[in-house]
């Protein structure tokens, strides 16, 4: 195994290998952290499994599992709340005008809600808007609603999370329910006291629940999500799955198009590379003075670049609506941010959650004492310039930032109470601590620091001492893998296709996985840019041509070659 340096030299890129030091990953248990990652309830002694059969439940009747046992350890249902605790009741109301507005300075003091555990804080989805109106307002579209079935199993890559929350109910008045992604399923709850409840999802992922009585009620329930809604690795999109097919008035369309050329896009563009391109444009906005008015507020908006959450999502959604493709904008109490209908490496679309940034002097966390912060498996798959990173509060946990911004906060308040479920001391910082800024300027030692994150980042986080201790050891570790990566031509210009080429080694067979490919730039690590995902051949084998970014910067360059593991493979990189 090697990690790949690029030197460029003018206009082209000097290639040599260098030798592997040290493996990063152990083989972890079957299941925890692996792609897809497999949570379930913990089992309990008499306990059967949910019913399916009805949409409707008295409350009580689902019994809810003690625990549940996540990568981030085992984390124990939500405790009832006397009226006068830390919870308060949950009222969210949607704003009277969600659009485009010429506030583009930064926010002063956000706060946010915790409500799940573990939490994603600031990413709970409170409404979900799914259609762009001429005078650039969103409107949730309301398409598809239906009565959501609870009282499901657990489903193959999906992870687990509590929610809790206290609601004060009108009779047959449907109130909006927090939720995690567009896709989740409600798969337990239980209400104290007793209330019969009723939960509705529509289309775009809006969730709201109703009672046939009044009351306010201590809501527990058990919600799970896609891992990969979070964050995974692009692929080559197929085509013919996206779910919307959306489309913008006639006249916001033409203005629309206008604008292509100035972001590089166009239609028929590969997805992937495609959302790329749009994620780094808008990821490059800042707060501050808006632009000049002219005519055209949607190019006003575009093109001056000038803004926080808000301004960038709109502006996303409605150019990824006028290329056909599904895109959300998503909103809850303190931030804005989009998902995408984006491809996975075999190709198939799914919904992935992308943060643009923000910009907020201070982001406070209530309700997030005992709770624990969610990682996502994979690492962030879209670029992440310098705008995006200098904006982005983020929470560092044993000396390792966490892969999700805070709203693009300068400061975060309250994450000192959330846990990461990792043993303390080991490096010197309790869990929760914040940091912002940059990593090590030294090459060498942003290199390992970088590959170590990615290697936390994909990998299982390890479970809790108490955790440990009770439960049995799993028998079923997975298998180590290796990557070998051949030797690459001498030169490549910039913004021409690259070979790679090498092998994944499994004892337990490697064929039709997928593997990323990342340029690294040492002295800035935390803006590796992902280059593609290759897949591999009944051998293991993979190879194929993937493009230098044009706007790369003439300097030495890491290639790093990653496979994140899978239920029977540990993960591996490349190097160093």
């Amino acid at each position: 195994m090697a990690i790949a340096a690029i030197m460029l030299a003018a206009t082209a890129f000097f290639v040599q290998a260098a030798p592997l030091g040290t493996v990063l990953h152990e083989p972890l248990p079957e299941g925890v952290g692996s792609t897809g990652r497999p949570e379930q309830p913990e089992a309990q002694a008499g306990q059967t499994a949910p019913r399916t059969d009805h949409t409707e439940t008295a409350a009580g009747s689902e019994a809810l599992p003690e625990a549940i046992v996540t990568a981030q350890g085992r984390i124990e249902k939500p405790k009832v709340e006397p009226h006068n605790a830390t919870i308060p009741t949950y009222q969210a109301k949607p704003p009277p005008h969600v659009g485009l507005d010429r506030r583009t300075g930064a926010d002063l003091d956000l706060h946010y809600q915790v409500v799940f555990d573990p939490t994603v804080a600031p990413f709970k989805r409170e409404y979900a808007y799914d259609q762009v109106n001429p005078d650039l307002t969103l409107a949730k579209s309301g398409r598809g609603e239906q009565i959501l079935a609870t009282g499901q199993v657990a489903r193959a890559g999906h992870e687990l999370f509590w929610g809790h929350l206290r609601l004060k109910l009108n009779a047959e008045q449907k109130i909006a329910l927090p939720s995690v992604a567009p896709t989740s399923q409600i798969l337990s709850w239980q209400a104290i006291p007793e209330q019969p409840l009723v939960f509705y999802r529509d289309a775009a992922g809006n969730y709201s629940v109703s009672s046939p009585t009044e009351g306010e009620v201590d809501l527990r329930f058990l919600m799970d999500a896609p891992t990969t809604y979070f964050a995974a690795p692009l692929g080559q999109w197929q085509g013919g799955d996206d779910p919307e097919h959306p489309t913008l008035p006639t006249q916001l369309q033409a203005r629309a198009q206008k604008l292509w050329p100035a972001l590089g896009v166009a239609p028929g563009q590969a997805r992937g590379p495609l959302l790329m391109r749009l994620v780094e444009y808008f990821r490059s906005y800042e707060p501050g003075e808006p632009p000049p008015q002219s005519a055209d507020p949607l190019a006003d908006l575009v093109l001056g670049k000038k803004g926080v959450c808000r301004h960038r999502t709109l502006a996303f959604v409605i150019i990824c609506h006028s290329l056909g493709i599904s895109a959300h904008y998503v909103m809850n109490d303190a931030h804005a941010f989009a998902e995408v209908w984006a491809p996975d490496p075999a190709g198939r679309g799914q919904w992935l959650r992308v943060d643009l940034g923000g910009g907020a002097d201070s982001l406070e966390l209530h309700a997030a004492k005992g709770k624990h912060l969610h990682q996502p498996q994979f690492g962030d798959p879209f670029p992440r310039p310098a705008a995006y990173t200098n904006q982005s509060g983020q929470v560092k946990i044993d000396g390792v930032t966490m892969p999700q911004s805070m709203a693009g906060a300068g400061k975060v308040k309250g994450a000192e109470d959330l846990s990461q479920g990792r043993q303390q001391g080991e490096s010197g910082e309790e869990p929760g601590t914040l940091a912002t800024g940059s990593f090590s300027q030294d090459p060498n030692a942003a290199r390992r620091l970088w590959l170590q994150q990615r290697a936390q980042e994909l990998a299982a986080p390890r479970l809790p001492p108490a955790v440990a201790k009770g439960q049995p050891p799993n028998p079923q570790l997975r298998t180590a893998s290796t990557l070998a990566l051949e030797p690459m031509a001498a030169m490549a210009w910039i913004g021409e296709p690259l070979q790679v080429a090498g092998q994944l080694h499994s004892a337990v067979g490697a064929q039709r996985l997928a593997v990323e490919v990342w340029l690294i730039d040492p002295g800035h690590p935390q803006q590796g840019r992902l280059l593609g995902v290759l897949p591999t051949d009944t051998d293991g084998h993979f190879a194929g041509m993937l493009g230098i970014p044009a706007d790369a910067d003439p300097q030495t360059y890491d290639v790093v070659v990653r496979f994140p593991g899978d239920p029977k493979r540990a993960p591996c990189d490349s190097g160093p």
